[in-house]
């Protein structure tokens, strides 16, 4: 249990996403600076999905439990950063009386790459959060976008932009939000639906955020602070987040439910390593032991004890895709160097999309439309950043078969 006083403590961070990963991530290095004496930094933590996952939280006041293992050790911790279980827009109320609050310092979240849309409930919610605090004259605070997004915090802050036509609420937003771009990473497999207060997940954790004033609570807590932190981001979103993408797609095509019992498949995981090597590594320019982070990476994907599903991974892929693949290719095609493997993750994506009997995609009727009509130029036309032209003859829609 904590070594502090949770009647003591304070609401200092509004949290947009109440999910298996806010719970095992964010909250935990607040969790961290709340035991460093930082007793201004809890959360109120609100869910726009299922009012029953707020409530459930509140009746244990909030309080959950992290179970992290690396298959060898385990580690199991209450974490009591979590001050207030909210749904929005029951309690919407509360929230725009915190969104005043003097003691706000920072805005958090964690809401999937397809909420941030103009037109998202979302966005029109962090709209008037952030407008209430203006009426109210509040203090300069962050908001630090915690999805997998290039340029989260400068993403955001554009996508604000695009929607705010009041000149005066903009400038005092650009006088006083500060949007730090961060990448996290920690893998969270969803939480058991029987038990949603106790989270599995690995030991590993990592957040790092571009220079900011809240340095000064979260760099004890464990967060690292850089200058520039897309050298990071882009490292893992291609060399995590885009290989895990394969594996969920090869899972699902291929009925293996965890990505686990995917990338133990002796060939398949070579293969992981040499589009790692041969055609990922070369478009991140980055001082860190890009060979030595892959296979870290393809360990911590082994993990036995996460039970990480397929489905769950291969979801909204029309929205992860370009950033995780075809950004990659595409710098490959300007570097005009050749990506015969990511070609292949293509094909297995577009596999998916044309034999699933589940696709769970914004976008799911026109891809699978696409997809199983092979019309591969308007399939990726869809998508946020198309596809360079010149890999288009090259793909087949025929998947990868390790076994």
């Amino acid at each position: 249990m904590a070594n502090y006083d949770r009647s003591k403590v304070e609401i200092g961070v509004i949290h947009f996403g109440l999910g298996g990963f806010h719970r095992a991530h964010q909250a935990v290095f607040f969790d961290n600076a709340l035991q460093n004496g930082f007793l201004d930094l809890g959360i109120a933590s609100i869910s726009q999905r299922d009012t029953s996952l707020a409530d459930e939280m509140r009746q244990k006041d909030s309080l959950f439990e992290i179970l992290a293992s690396d298959g060898e050790r385990s580690e199991r911790r209450t974490i009591g950063s979590i001050k207030e279980s909210l749904f929005y827009p029951r309690d919407e109320a509360r929230i725009l009386e915190l969104a005043k609050s003097p003691n706000l310092k920072a805005i958090t979240l964690t809401v999937t790459e397809k909420a941030y849309k103009p037109d998202s409930e979302f966005t029109a919610r962090l709209v008037k959060v952030l407008r209430t605090r203006y009426e109210s004259g509040g203090s300069s605070i962050a908001v630090i976008s915690c999805d997998n997004l290039p340029s989260n915090g400068d993403f955001t802050k554009a996508l604000l932009k695009s929607v705010i036509k009041d000149s005066k609420f903009w400038n005092w937003i650009e006088s006083n939000i500060r949007f730090p771009n961060c990448m996290v990473d920690r893998i969270v497999p969803a939480p058991d639906k029987n038990n949603r207060l106790l989270i599995n997940t690995e030991i590993f954790n990592q957040w790092i955020i571009e220079n900011d004033p809240i340095s000064k609570y979260l760099e004890p807590a464990g967060v690292k602070f850089v200058a520039d932190v897309k050298p990071y981001e882009l490292a893992k979103i291609r060399l995590f987040n885009g290989i895990h993408s394969f594996l969920a797609y090869y899972g699902e095509l291929h009925q293996i439910e965890y990505v686990a019992d995917v990338i133990k498949i002796p060939q398949l995981n070579k293969y992981v390593a040499q589009m790692q090597e041969n055609e990922i590594s070369p478009t991140i320019q980055i001082d860190l032991e890009l060979e030595k982070y892959s296979l870290e990476i393809r360990n911590r994907m082994l993990n036995q004890t996460l039970h990480h599903r397929s489905r769950q991974i291969a979801m909204d892929g029309s929205q992860k895709l370009p950033q995780r693949i075809i950004g990659t290719m595409n710098d490959l095609a300007d570097l005009n160097k050749p990506a015969p493997l990511l070609i292949n993750v293509l094909n297995t994506w577009i596999a998916y999309l044309a034999t699933s009997d589940f696709v769970n995609d914004p976008l799911a009727s026109e891809i699978i439309k696409d997809a199983k009509a092979k019309n591969f130029e308007n399939l990726f036309n869809l998508l946020a950043a198309p596809l360079n032209p010149k890999y288009l003859p090259l793909l087949t829609g025929e998947p990868l078969n390790f076994e």
